[in-house]
């Protein structure tokens, strides 16, 4: 049985593309009811001295209660909901490298297979997919255009940056942002992973810890960047790209 139908407050079943610092409902799920993992987690965020000698739900209500006074207390989890508090806290944590849900969640996606699964989502919306390169835009790797019927710029023009790893997103935004005026919308796509690991590396930038699940959204929304989550089965448009009603295309070279 799903966790949450006991009623704790856990997971969004009824809104499948929610997501919880990148994480699926049904991963939320599966990561609550992997045997073993409410312990650890009440463990990892000192919840309780003895959490083995609670009931399942007694351990749920304990790892809720901990969650939501991490939540409004002075601590890396300020101001955060349950679920994102959940999910960091295992995600950041050695204790759960073991499990099927990490193993998933951090599952690494090549450069082929980010850009096969771009390029899938993008003929899905537009006639053809073009190198940015052979449109002078270096930064940014697939470009996707219906063209008008007439002459002039295309009816539908959309830009699309497949990133790898954390570390790249955080080279090359600001060299995305400075071209994203050729096209109607901009998109960043990367694996929930490497979001995940955004989050980590804006986290540990300061002096102390201290979580912020929208840092990524907040970032790409000052750039007018759109987000796309790339996973095993899907692509999922996780945050719009800002519309630009007439775009510098370029003309090839």
């Amino acid at each position: 049985m799903s966790l949450s139908r006991l009623g704790l407050g856990f997971s969004a079943p009824s809104h499948p593309n929610r997501r919880c610092c990148y994480v699926r409902p049904s991963a939320l799920d599966q990561l609550l009811e992997t045997p073993g993992a409410v312990e650890l987690l009440l463990e990892e965020l000192d919840a309780t001295p003895s959490p083995s000698k609670l009931s399942l739900v007694e351990q749920l209500a304990c790892l809720k209660q901990r969650a939501i006074h991490l939540s409004v207390t002075s601590s890396p989890f300020t101001g955060l909901s349950v679920e994102d508090i959940v999910v960091l806290a295992a995600y950041s944590s050695t204790r759960f490298d073991h499990t099927a849900w990490k193993h998933e969640l951090l599952r690494e996606r090549t450069d082929r297979d980010l850009n096969a699964a771009c390029r899938a989502w993008l003929m899905q919306r537009v006639r053809s997919v073009a190198s940015g390169q052979h449109l002078g835009l270096l930064a940014w790797p697939l470009v996707g255009s219906t063209p008008c019927r007439g002459q002039g710029p295309p009816e539908l023009a959309l830009g699309l940056a497949p990133i790898a790893s954390a570390r790249a997103l955080e080279r090359e935004l600001e060299s995305l942002a400075a071209e994203a005026s050729f096209a109607h919308e901009h998109y960043l796509a990367c694996a929930p992973a490497t979001a995940l690991d955004y989050l980590s590396l804006r986290s540990h930038a300061g002096r102390s810890v201290r979580w912020d699940p929208f840092a990524l959204e907040r970032r790409l929304r000052g750039f007018g960047l759109g987000l796309l989550l790339v996973e095993r089965d899907s692509v999922l448009l996780h945050l719009p790209g800002r519309f630009l009603p007439v775009p510098c295309f370029p003309a090839p070279l």
